[in-house]
C-alpha cells in the first residue's frame, strides 16, 4: 500500500500540543510503509544506508521485542512520523527518526524531541542520544535548540556516512567526560 500525499495540519500547533505516542506490534505495517516511502528520498544518505532504513514489518517487530520503544504522531488516523528509542547504560538512544515530507517544519520534530526528554526522564535515564549525519542542517538546528551537545568525535556509520553522536544532559550528576558508545547502541 503505498501512502497518498498528505498535507499537515500539525504547523498549527505549538509542538508542545503536538501528541506523540508509543506505537506496538499492531502499527508494524504501517511504520514500515512510512519508512518505504520517506527514505528513498533522503538524498543525503547513502543508498546502502537508505535501503538498510526501510524495515518490514517484521524487522519493527522483532526490534521491539529486543527493547526498542516506536514512538510518533498521527494525523487523521494515519501514522505521519516515527522515532525509535532504546534504553541502554548510557541513557535513552533515538535514532530512525522519520517523518512524513509534508509534515515537515511543522513542529512534529520537536515534538518528538520533547517526548524524547519526558520519557528518559520518566524511566531514570540521566541523558538522551543521538546520531546526526554531518552537514546535516536541520538536524543539527534541532540538537541545539533543545540543549544537545557533541559527544565525541564524528564517526562513520556506514560507509561514506560521517556522523556526529549528540547528547543532551537529564541529570546533572552526570560527569561531562563520560564517554559515549564506541559504537551504535
Amino acid at each position: 500500500m503505498q501512502v497518498e500525499p498528505l498535507g499537515c495540519d500539525m504547523a498549527e500547533l505549538p509542538a508542545e500540543e503536538i501528541k506523540i505516542v508509543e506505537f506496538t506490534e499492531e502499527d508494524a505495517e504501517e511504520i514500515s510503509e512510512l519508512f518505504r516511502t520517506v527514505w528513498p528520498l533522503e538524498t543525503d544518505y547513502p543508498e546502502s544506508w537508505r535501503k538498510k532504513r526501510m524495515y518490514t514489518p517484521e524487522q519493527i517487530i522483532e526490534e521491539m521485542r529486543s527493547g526498542y520503544h516506536y514512538f510518533g504522531a498521527r494525523l487523521r488516523g494515519r501514522i505521519v512520523g516515527v522515532y525509535k528509542a532504546k534504553i541502554t547504560e548510557k541513557g535513552l538512544y533515538g535514532e530512525h527518526q522519520t517523518v512524513l515530507p509534508s509534515c515537515r517544519s511543522s513542529g512534529l520534530a520537536s515534538a518528538m524531541y520533547i517526548q524524547f526528554a519526558e520519557y528518559a526522564r520518566a524511566h531514570g535515564c540521566k541523558r538522551n542520544y543521538c546520531n546526526i549525519l554531518v552537514g546535516n542542517k536541520v538536524g543539527e538546528h534541532l540538537m541545539r535548540k533543545f540543549g544537545f551537545r557533541p559527544w565525541g568525535e564524528p564517526y562513520e556509520q556506514d560507509e561514506g556516512m560521517l556522523v556526529q553522536m549528540y547528547e543532551r544532559i537529564l541529570d546533572e550528576s552526570v560527569e561531562a567526560d563520560d564517554t559515549p558508545p564506541t559504537k551504535k547502541e
